[in-house]
């Protein structure tokens, strides 16, 4: 009776070893799959942030630009002498 429950506990912590053992190794894979998307979303973050800020840049300049060349465009029909004339008549 003592040799047959000395043989089930052995069997049964060897079973519970050899479990332990693949639940360890698939732990790690799976932790190390997480890492690596993790690195991989964090890329994707880290160039949509670059094409906003660039695509925002160049928003930004091309706005400047056509407001300077609706100055550039606004001063060159200013007429000083029609100005001077309203003036004089007011």
């Amino acid at each position: 009776m003592i040799l047959t429950l000395q043989i089930i506990g052995l069997i049964f912590m060897l079973v519970v070893i050899f479990l332990a053992i693949w639940a360890f190794v698939i732990a790690n894979n799976a932790y190390s799959q997480l890492k690596y998307q993790n690195y991989l979303l964090e890329k994707l973050v880290q160039s949509i942030h670059t094409l906003a800020n660039k695509s925002l840049n160049n928003d930004i300049k091309t706005n400047f630009e056509e407001n300077i060349n609706e100055d550039i465009g606004n001063s060159k029909n200013f007429n000083i002498e029609r100005v001077e004339k309203e003036e004089l008549k007011n």
